[in-house]
């Protein structure tokens, strides 16, 4: 399941991009409403019924936020289940520039079939039509690359962090969030294939 996580900005100038608080009110609300249903049943329920109920639970206590703190000059990540958070911290005078990188699941690192693929992600985040390699029928259907659009924190000493990765054709919010965390941290922003080498 894709969690959709959401950019906010807070009072005190500080920009969180995380999970949003309306996914974790719907998960307590389904944990309450399915904890009362096997409680009614005396707690006799199926194996199903347990393994919904562990994962609705797991939905609840998930944690995936980035906070970008203009006044402690910082950024600090959370991520795991609570209370087991893996904690990151990252000066944003360490922050080289913040990225958006196509990934294409399917494709050879390196080949022209993955710089194709890279291409057409970057097209479909930006609502262009496929290209004629898309466009061939069934065939192509069931061979089709999967295209993702990351959003990563690059060092200075080359350090890749993943700040949130989505499908291609829903990825035009990523560029939206890259700028406003770019503008906040006071680094560049690349969103195209080419901009890396303009640095």
């Amino acid at each position: 399941m894709e969690i959709p996580l959401r950019l906010v900005g807070r009072k005190d100038g500080s920009l969180f991009y995380g999970v949003p608080l309306y996914f974790r009110l719907i998960m307590a609300g389904m944990l309450i409403l399915m904890i009362s249903a096997i409680g009614v049943e005396g707690f006799n329920t199926s194996v199903i019924g347990w393994i919904i109920m562990i994962l609705l639970l797991l939905g609840f206590v998930y944690k995936e936020d980035w906070t970008f703190d203009p006044s402690s000059k910082h950024i600090l990540s959370q991520i795991g289940f609570y209370p087991l958070l893996k904690k990151t911290g990252i000066a944003f005078e360490e922050v080289a520039y913040l990225q958006l990188a196509p990934i294409s699941k399917g494709t050879v690192p390196g080949s022209k079939e993955e710089e194709a693929a890279n291409r057409e992600a970057f097209n479909e985040m930006r609502g262009k039509e496929a290209g004629e390699d898309s466009k061939a029928g069934i065939h192509s259907l069931f061979q089709r690359k999967k295209l993702y659009i990351a959003l990563l924190i690059i060092t200075k000493n080359e350090e890749h962090y993943l700040i949130d990765m989505i499908p291609a054709r829903r990825a035009s919010r990523l560029s939206q969030t890259g700028k406003a965390l770019a503008a906040l941290v006071g680094c560049p922003f690349l969103d195209d294939l080419y901009s890396k080498s303009n640095l």
